[in-house]
């Protein structure tokens, strides 16, 4: 006849073939985040329990009951050494870290040495070391730290995110520390065999019914909380906007990769710095302008400042989160459909009223056809210049070698041709390349030396110098100077009826500056210089 003891021992060993059991399931899944520590920790512990059990079927070997009874403690030792690969699968299995190397993991499992030589201790019966029973205490409560570490990490993770509910986490939690708090009672049941059988089979049932609860119901490995971890570290790594957290002093507390790369800053050296030091602006400054330009490793582009306070749950204010979207491409696409749209509109009809008046003046009067054909040839250059303006700032092309020398000189070539009256001198190094947009180098140069030619009152004079990440080209006329009201108009960035610009030469010139990332200023003291500084792209990929 089974005895109470035997019936319950068997219960243990079927409780813990049934966490093999998941344990071989999960091994034949496909790869996923902590699968293989999963099978670890389900099949130690599994392995624990029919151990213990069939131990405890052999009275003679591992009796059950009795004052320091042996049995009680064989379901304890796999216990503790199932706790690391539980804590593995806890950080793996939410996404806190995808990948554990093996030297961490041969760090992690150090102090279990001391389990090892405390069992050599207890089997050769060797006492009188103190030293190993501070270890053993350390041990202990290093292991019992990592048990309690993977429950939170499990916890909070499934409670954080709304695709898991909180019960998976409780069902895995329930595992390690409902079967630790059983399985420890077996010990305090020094006389009662059947209340120690008893603890060994719940503890083994408890485990057994938390993992089969957490992979029927919670679809464990179909609906994790890893999802919610990788997700908001993607919103940040992956994304293009510039991502900064500071404190509530302005220091930087953390930097996204893309900032990194952009701004060309070190991790390092960034940490614990103002935030002024890195972006020129404060995060209050940051949060009233609505562009801000920063030098990155492309040139001066412009970014929208996003700021976001972030607070401790008390209305404390404990720092703030930045977000910076570069929006330099998106203002000139606007820039340019406002001025083009206002330009085209006014200079086109005005060259229409043109056409128009001579045109009712031709049966009167033969000296009306040459205004009209000067107004068909402006709105033919107009249209022209739209399209090339067009095309270099929406369509996209690859950097190609320049030789600025050779593009002035080509350029020259169709302005002088028109303009025979004004002495053009050109100063260039002995070689001026560099790797750029050609078309947009080509835009630049022809809108600038065309202005200088066509208001030039005898010379202009052209000269390239080589800088570090690139060259400088000034183009200076002895011209009457470019208006102020052209140059508020392409400070203001727009077209209005109070800033009119008479065409889109200097907006054909500033766009054209714009997409080579380079920098455009203008002196207009005595007559008019406007210098061109054109970055080598070759020198800002290899910085970057």
């Amino acid at each position: 006849m089974v005895s109470t003891v035997d019936g319950l021992i068997v219960v243990g060993i079927l409780a813990g073939g049934v966490l093999c059991w998941f344990g071989y399931r999960a091994y034949a899944l496909s790869e996923r985040l902590g699968r293989l520590s999963f099978v670890a920790f389900t099949t130690i512990l599994g392995t624990g329990s029919i151990v213990a059990g069939g131990a405890g079927l052999v009275p003679s070997v591992f009796p059950v009951g009795g004052e320091g009874s042996t049995w009680a403690q064989l379901p304890l030792l796999f216990w503790l050494l199932a706790t690391l690969p539980w804590f593995v699968f806890a950080v793996q299995y939410t996404g806190t870290r995808t990948h554990i190397s093996p030297r961490t993991l041969g760090i992690l499992a150090l102090p279990y040495l001391a389990i090892v030589v405390d069992l050599l201790l207890s089997i050769l019966d060797i006492g009188g070391f103190p030293l190993f029973n501070v270890l053993g205490s350390v041990v202990f409560i290093y292991i019992i730290s990592l048990s309690i570490g993977g429950v939170y990490l499990l916890m909070q993770n499934t409670y954080s995110y709304g695709h898991t509910v909180v019960w998976q986490g409780v069902a895995l939690a329930v595992v390690m520390v409902g079967s630790l708090m059983i399985w420890n009672l077996m010990g305090m049941q020094a006389n009662d065999t059947v209340s120690q059988a008893g603890a060994y089979a719940a503890g083994a049932l408890v485990a057994a019914a938390g993992v089969g609860n957490a992979w029927q119901r919670y679809d464990l490995f179909d609906s994790t909380p890893s999802i919610g971890t990788l997700g908001e570290r993607a919103l940040t790594g992956e994304t293009d906007d510039l991502m900064f957290v500071v404190d509530s002093e302005d220091r930087l507390i953390t930097i996204n990769e893309t900032a990194i790369e952009t701004l060309s800053v070190t991790r390092s050296n960034a940490h614990g710095s103002p935030i002024s030091d890195v972006l020129g602006q404060d995060s209050e400054q940051l949060r009233r302008v609505e562009t801000v330009t920063l030098q990155t490793t492309e040139g001066a582009r412009q970014y929208d400042p996003q700021v976001s306070r972030v607070g401790d749950g008390h209305d404390n204010d404990i720092g703030a989160t930045l977000s910076l979207r570069d929006v330099t491409d998106r203002n000139l696409r606007e820039q340019r459909l406002a001025v083009l749209n206002r330009v085209l509109r006014h200079n086109l009809r005005n060259e229409v009223d043109v056409v128009k008046s001579h045109a009712e003046r031709l049966a009167r009067d033969d000296e009306a056809v040459d205004p009209i054909i000067d107004a068909a040839d402006n709105i033919a250059a107009l249209g022209q210049q739209a399209r090339r303006i067009d095309r270099y700032v929406s369509e996209t092309t690859e950097d190609v070698t320049v030789d600025l020398d050779a593009v002035v000189r080509s350029a020259l070539e169709t302005v002088e041709a028109e303009e025979g009256d004004v002495t053009v001198s050109v100063e260039t190094p002995a070689s001026a390349t560099l790797t750029t947009n050609r078309r947009a180098v080509v835009g630049a140069l022809e809108s600038v030396l065309d202005n200088a030619v066509r208001y030039a009152d005898s010379a202009v004079t052209v000269t390239i110098d080589p800088r570090p990440d690139g060259y400088v080209v000034r183009v200076a006329d002895d011209g009457p100077g470019i208006p102020d009201s052209e140059l508020e108009s392409l400070d203001a960035g727009t077209e209005s009826p109070l800033q009119h610009s008479t065409g889109l030469g200097l907006w054909q010139l500033k766009w054209a500056v714009t997409t080579l990332n380079g920098e455009l200023s203008f002196d207009t003291t005595d007559g008019t210089t406007v210098e061109i500084v054109v970055p080598d792209r070759a020198d800002e990929r290899a910085a970057s």
